[in-house]
């Protein structure tokens, strides 16, 4: 595929969940701002089209339209499942041109697999790269996500389109979405297991009798990064992890699923996420799996 014009390359944009608004809506100002072609996006339910139309994006009222009318897709979807059917959906299009399809979703290495070998054995002009982000829907909000790249020779124009319109970096995988698919995971891991190791602490802080808001402090203090003070401090209200969801249970199932995956494909394992999806697994039978996934430490002082 042609190293993609960042100037008068058409973007088209798939899922406005609560990723997917964000980045859609601050790609459309950027955009505009810089006197580039609006985007065009495109959701199942069309009524979340509006936020980014009043923008100026235009709104398909089908994925054939968003297909035809993109050079660059971007996906923001949820789950393994979700985004097969949409490539496979897309597959199904009549392509008028070459398309490069960019997935910021958190897919497992062997559906990346599959998808790859689905778009080779269609003979379509479509390219497939894992573009997964880091960051919750308020990073999002501010455009300061950090995007995986696995566009080869592409990299540099995704980094171009992405930042700063909707990231505040990128991290070159090369050109192997399976690697990229593996290299997200394994983030995602470490952020688990700071989550667990956090909630461990803060739960025996609050049976020992000492103030969690103290521990919190040394939180700030030792470890300040935004993802771990995000957490501690849903930790210090018991009733936060319940009502303010910037990562849901389900989606740390699935992550922290993914991770023990990776590691069994290469004759390893990772306790510390085995432990991890047993105290998420506990809310998901015990509470909601809509709730934060901080909520696991629900799991460390019920039992």
């Amino acid at each position: 595929m042609a190293v993609i014009d960042t100037k008068s390359a058409r973007i088209g944009w798939v899922g406005l969940g609560r990723m997917g608004i964000e980045m859609a809506c601050n790609m459309q100002k950027h955009r505009r701002e810089h006197g580039l072609s609006s985007i065009t996006v495109y959701n199942r339910t069309e009524s979340k089209c509006q936020a980014v139309a009043e923008l100026g994006a235009r709104a398909a009222s089908s994925l054939l339209e968003a297909v035809q009318a993109s050079d660059l897709l971007f996906f923001s979807l949820f789950g393994d499942d979700a985004v097969k059917q949409t490539v496979a959906d897309v597959l199904a299009c009549d392509m008028q041109s070459p398309l490069l399809i960019a997935d910021t979703s958190t897919i497992s290495p062997d559906t990346t697999k599959e998808i790859l070998n689905l778009i080779e054995t269609s003979g379509k002009p479509v390219k497939f790269c894992q573009t997964p982000v880091w960051g919750i829907p308020a990073a999002a909000k501010a455009a300061q996500l950090v995007f995986v790249l696995s566009a080869g020779t592409n990299n540099a124009a995704l980094t171009e389109i992405t930042v700063p319109a909707i990231a505040r970096t990128t991290l070159d995988c090369g050109d192997d979405p399976v690697k990229a698919a593996q290299f997200k995971i394994m983030g995602n891991f470490l952020i688990s297991s700071t989550l667990e190791a956090v909630s461990e602490g803060m739960a025996v802080v609050r049976e020992a009798g000492i103030s969690p808001n103290l521990y919190l402090q040394f939180i700030k203090e030792m470890m300040p990064a935004k993802s771990i003070v995000g957490h501690a401090s849903k930790l210090v209200n018991d009733e936060a992890s319940k009502t303010d969801v910037a990562f849901s249970v389900a989606g740390g199932m699935k992550d922290v699923r993914h991770a023990i995956g990776v590691a069994e494909s290469v004759g390893m394992k990772l306790p510390i996420a085995e432990l991890t999806l047993q105290h998420l697994q506990w809310v998901a039978d015990n509470g909601d799996t809509s709730w934060d996934w901080s909520a696991l430490a629900y799991a460390l002082r019920k039992n």
